[in-house]
């Protein structure tokens, strides 16, 4: 087996995310060398600014970073992974794939931790970081190419498949072993999030009800996207199936 690994054109949504993400690591160095202000404090997601009605920390805790190592990672991981899911299924999609994964890992964080941490300083710590949508990411690409090969610890060929498997064991027992791990319920979230997200736009009677959806918009003067979602053979595929 051979990892099947290559340079996609970076499309302009990741190119987006890449730019900000990088761009507030950079504000938020240089703002911790020179005054107190900290950006995680503003737009990192807790439970805490939540309930206080900081509403659009939900959007955008991921643009944050904890270290020049996870900004590198992660932009890099959406260089190459995001970039074929949008060519392949147009920008719409894809914003609505990253919009439910934020979301929905932003939720769970905060659930979890206005159940379980609301008396620990659990309930103000800020959620932050592009690993939920990594995560995702990685999901989406074990249900498209389920027999693929990722390097497990960059050593080890793992099938997409089973790479997602170990993926959600890791993040379970992360938020499970301590409080410190709360914040890996937001990337579980997120995986949970992107599961539901693939499951439900490959559905039968969501894509009829989508297309119906679309002939209104269609009619009202609104461009229907071109994207389209379908399950095609491809003999060079075991099992011979991807989506498009």
């Amino acid at each position: 087996m051979q990892s099947q690994i290559y340079l996609p054109k970076l499309t302009p949504v990741n190119r987006f995310l890449i730019i900000v993400a990088s761009s507030l690591f950079i504000l938020e160095f240089i703002l911790s060398k020179t005054t107190s202000i900290y950006l995680g404090g503003i737009l990192g997601l807790s439970a805490e600014r939540i309930t206080h009605g900081h509403l659009y920390t939900l959007i955008t805790y991921p643009f944050l970073s904890h270290s020049i190592i996870e900004v590198i990672l992660n932009c890099l991981m959406l260089w190459l992974m995001g970039s074929e899911f949008e060519a392949n299924w147009g920008q719409k999609r894809y914003l609505k794939f990253m919009l439910t994964v934020v979301v929905g890992g932003g939720l769970l964080y905060t659930i979890v931790s206005l159940l379980f941490f609301g008396s620990s300083l659990i309930y103000s710590f800020p959620l932050v970081g592009l690993s939920g949508i990594v995560s995702s990411l990685c999901v989406a690409y074990a249900v498209i190419y389920p027999d693929r090969i990722f390097s497990f610890m960059m050593i080890i060929p793992v099938k997409a498949k089973y790479f997602c498997m170990i993926l959600v064991a890791i993040s379970l027992y992360q938020g499970m072993s301590g409080p410190m791990g709360v914040g890996a319920w937001g990337q579980l979230g997120g995986i949970i999030s992107a599961y539901l997200f693939m499951v439900s736009v490959s559905n039968r009677n969501f894509k009829l009800l989508s297309e119906k959806m679309g002939q209104l918009t269609q009619r009202k003067g609104v461009k229907k996207s071109k994207a389209k979602l379908s399950i095609v053979k491809d003999d060079n595929e075991h099992p011979p199936k991807y989506w498009q």
